[in-house]
């Protein structure tokens, strides 16, 4: 697969570009937000959580500003074996993962809310919103919107209830780890809808024009703030649930 091999993408309308930054820069603050709420909880001096969240706010902007550098240099639309939008969508969920099952995971498990954790997972409902817009304006193929084959817009819809019902103090452990194990099987099926759906040689969906959004900005951040975010975001609530049972 060459550069030239496939069109540019459709670019977004500017309305839904502002709406897609605003939900990414809602991620990033819900996750500084967590950082500090967790710090005041395990009982940090004021100077300790205002320096953890100085470090959040630092290492996110960071992490938004390579991304996206990355993106607009064009990088992530070069070919090669294998293409490297491939190393990079399964570096940003190893970075996922990694933040998940680290100091940071542990501390937000122990020390947010279980509601919030839960309900950190409702902007995949507007997001979900503004993908289908995407698909009316030609940048996305119907097969990543809800009138095709993703249904991910289910876990942002089920986050509310389920987040509600754990603000309230009484929802089962049950009823969060199955909410939190279809999020998951949902999250993988966007994932691999994306992958066969792209510009690479084993595409598998043709329904209109490939799956680009990762080598532009800002639209890269798709990959690494809202597919990894919700990632990481499950396997969060996941270690949540084992030291309920512990």
């Amino acid at each position: 697969m060459s550069p030239d091999a496939v069109d540019p993408m459709v670019q977004p309308s500017v309305l839904t570009l502002v709406v897609f930054v605003i939900l990414v820069l809602g991620i990033v603050a819900g996750f500084v937000a967590a950082i500090r709420h967790s710090g005041r909880e395990r009982g940090d001096a004021a100077a300790t959580v205002q320096r953890d969240v100085r470090r959040a706010v630092v290492a996110s902007v960071a992490y938004l500003a390579l991304t996206a550098g990355i993106a607009a240099s064009g990088l992530l639309r070069q070919g090669g074996t294998p293409p490297p939008i491939m190393p990079f969508l399964a570096l940003s969920n190893v970075i996922a993962i990694a933040i998940a099952f680290s100091r940071v995971g542990t501390r937000l498990a122990r020390y947010v809310p279980i509601a919030a954790l839960v309900g950190f997972q409702v902007f995949r409902l507007p997001l979900e919103l503004v993908l289908h817009q995407w698909y009316a304006q030609g940048v996305l193929p119907v097969t990543m919107t809800y009138a095709g084959r993703n249904f991910d817009i289910l876990s942002g819809i089920l986050a509310i209830p389920i987040a509600l019902w754990a603000w309230k103090g009484n929802a089962p452990r049950w009823a969060i780890a199955a909410y939190t194990l279809i999020g998951l099987g949902l999250l993988l099926r966007v994932i691999s809808l994306a992958v066969l759906s792209s510009p690479l040689p084993f595409r598998r969906y043709f329904e209109g024009p490939p799956v680009q959004l990762a080598g532009y900005a800002p639209t890269v951040w798709i990959v690494p703030i809202c597919v990894a975010g919700a990632l990481c975001g499950h396997l969060i609530v996941l270690r949540w649930l084992r030291m309920q049972r512990g």
